[in-house]
């Protein structure tokens, strides 16, 4: 288990693969949903993309709740694990719910059974990521352990986002009954979604709850600090950019491998080499960050990515696919810093939070930090929809004029726009190494006091 401030392999094994079912229900929900809803259940581009709007909005109000609930529940399991092991199997099924064909003639019917179907599963979802993320910043203080845990709950990411990109598709390809295909596809998706919980739950342990300082907060003052909190802002601003970016590229890369570079069935081709990349590069964050710091680290990323992104408008039809998969494979190292390093910044950015207000508020800011990515996430999915419902799409017939232009440019300027938001972002944050170090230094000092004078 734990060794001071370091942990152990399992511990970090085992914590990491708490990521396999949120990073496999979304990728799949990214990649395929959309596609899903307009090719598969006849639903129009822009109402498809108003149900990813609409179960966003419902977050505004789930995602701080759950972590501020979660940061003020007790309990002999502690005050993540509860909510990590109870939403493990609601998650899975509300995930397979959402693939099943609902025997509705009215189109208006069938998106609102889509949409009270979607707004179930992101509740859930919630009440599984919210209380998960926070659990990673009561692992440990050290600055360095930090980046490697998180490093193993990555690899995850990628890993397993590889397999939720390639798989379900290859498996609903491959039935005449697409419908059927999904369903299938999403059944095992379900498994892995609802196995892994229980893995977080039986290795990890929260490390703060004797130690932390307590004073009480109530959730205005609780979001009044969050929101003065610089660091944080930084930290989300980089986070959400970063994100967003991706899900663009994500939503709209079969639209793109289909109807621009005309070879859908080379899909899996080129999700291998961008996450082949980032598997590959995951070792040299954590060495940059202990390096030179982990503000410097996250801006040479972002500067590295958005170099790269162009590689996306450079490619044609008639492009080798060899050069379709360096492409991937060169913008795949940039994906891996912007995984990495904004979840190794949290919980410095809690620590100093801790000092200032003598609360720990996990639960708050990893609740603000997973709503403000999914609003980047349903506005990237919204902005998809209205950029083919208004350029003149047609499901499932070849692609001509302001359609097809806007599927290329789209692909590559689209996310350079928020990978720019990240970058200013990261070029304010605050907290470099020697800040880090005294905040450290004040905080242990705190804590010794407090449990001095609880004695």
């Amino acid at each position: 288990m734990q060794k001071g401030n370091k942990l152990g392999f399992w511990t970090k094994l085992g914590f990491g693969s708490g990521e396999i079912p949120a990073v496999t229900s979304k990728t799949v929900m990214s990649m395929l949903f959309m596609f899903f809803l307009t090719d598969i259940v006849g639903i129009l581009p822009a109402v498809a993309g108003s149900i990813f709007m609409i179960g966003r909005l419902w977050d505004a109000v789930t995602d701080p709740v759950i972590g501020m609930l979660s940061d003020r529940t007790h309990t002999r399991w502690g005050r993540r694990r509860p909510y990590i092991l109870f939403s493990a199997v609601p998650l899975g099924v509300f995930f397979f719910l959402l693939w099943l064909p609902y025997p509705v003639e009215s189109l208006a019917a069938r998106t609102i059974v889509y949409t009270i179907v979607f707004i179930l599963y992101m509740t859930v979802l919630t009440t599984y990521c919210v209380p998960y993320l926070g659990l990673m910043a009561e692992l440990t203080d050290d600055y360095s352990e930090r980046t490697s845990v998180n490093n193993f709950r990555i690899f995850f990411s990628m890993l397993f986002g590889l397999f939720a990109a390639v798989v379900p598709k290859m498996i609903a390809d491959s039935y005449d009954d697409k419908q059927q295909g999904y369903m299938v596809a999403a059944s095992i998706v379900m498994v892995f979604v609802i196995i892994f919980p229980f893995v977080v739950f039986k290795v990890t342990h929260e490390r703060f709850g004797a130690t932390a300082i307590r004073k009480k907060m109530n959730f205005r003052q609780s979001f009044s600090a969050m929101i003065r909190n610089k660091a944080f802002l930084a930290v989300l601003f980089v986070y959400v950019g970063s994100l967003a970016a991706i899900n663009v590229i994500e939503g709209f890369v079969v639209y793109y491998m289909k109807y621009w570079i005309l070879r859908e069935k080379e899909m899996p081709i080129v999700f291998v080499s961008v996450v082949l990349s980032t598997i590959l590069t995951l070792p040299l964050w954590p060495v940059m960050s202990k390096k030179y710091g982990k503000r410097f680290t996250v801006i040479f990323g972002l500067v590295f990515w958005a170099i790269t992104q162009m590689g996306w408008f450079l490619l044609a039809p008639a492009s080798p696919t060899y050069i379709v998969c360096i492409v991937g494979f060169v913008v795949g190292i940039g994906y891996g810093c912007v995984h990495v390093l904004p979840w190794a910044m949290f919980p410095d950015v809690l620590d100093q939070d801790e000092l200032t207000t003598g609360e720990r508020n996990e639960g708050a800011y990893s609740g603000i930090m997973t709503f403000c990515m999914k609003m980047g996430n349903s506005l990237a999915m919204f902005f998809i929809g209205l950029v083919l419902q208004f350029t003149g799409y047609q499901p499932n017939v070849p692609q001509k004029g302001a359609a097809l232009e806007a599927i290329r440019s789209t692909m590559t300027f689209g996310p350079l726009l928020f990978i720019l938001i990240g970058l200013i972002a990261a070029w304010f944050f605050p907290i470099t190494k020697d800040v880090y170090q005294k905040i450290q230094t004040e905080l242990q000092q705190k804590r010794e006091q407090t449990v001095e004078q609880s004695i």
